[in-house]
């Protein structure tokens, strides 16, 4: 029934697509009733066949993508005190210090909201107008980043989003 190769989608107890959808390559296949699974993140585990259904290439492919988006690390908010830090670079105005820490802290909240969405309504169902506001923060927080990241060299650049 199964072979080496297959593709297949993890199903919940009640026999449907875990939400979010997970899928995972059949590795090795140990009698009729079990097979070793390689899952997206490089991760095995023994599975009874009934635990999953085979899918297409196609679909394998458009799930797999879906994992890796929703496994993509967000930045977090900085944790500065932006009047120390300010103090620290007198040579850069405090206003335009403070100015790329707002602009910083709402690209934050933006691209969390984003993967929230996304992982509740699924990344089809996201409006145009949200989705140009998601974009404009990713090129955004990798400005702000490469600002503080000048000032300071532990804050890093998280150039991984964009690509």
């Amino acid at each position: 029934m199964y072979k080496k190769g297959d593709k297949v989608i993890i199903l919940d107890y009640n026999g449907k697509p875990l939400v979010p959808h997970v899928v995972a390559e059949i590795e090795d296949v140990y009698g009729k009733d079990r097979v070793r699974l390689n899952l997206p993140d490089g991760a095995c585990c023994l599975e009874f066949v009934n635990h999953f259904e085979k899918i297409d290439e196609d679909t394998y492919n458009k799930y797999l993508h879906a994992v890796h988006e929703r496994e993509k690390e967000l930045p977090v908010d900085l944790q500065i005190d932006i009047r120390k830090f300010a103090s620290k670079h007198p040579r850069r105005r405090k206003d335009e210090i403070i100015k790329k820490f707002d602009l910083d802290k709402r690209y934050v909240s933006i691209l969390n909201a984003y993967m929230g969405r996304v992982s509740m309504y699924g990344k089809e169902n996201i409006n145009e107008r949200f989705l140009f506001e998601y974009k404009e923060a990713l090129y955004g927080i990798v400005e702000t980043r490469t600002f503080f990241h000048e000032l300071d060299d532990s804050i890093p650049i998280p150039d991984h989003l964009i690509g």
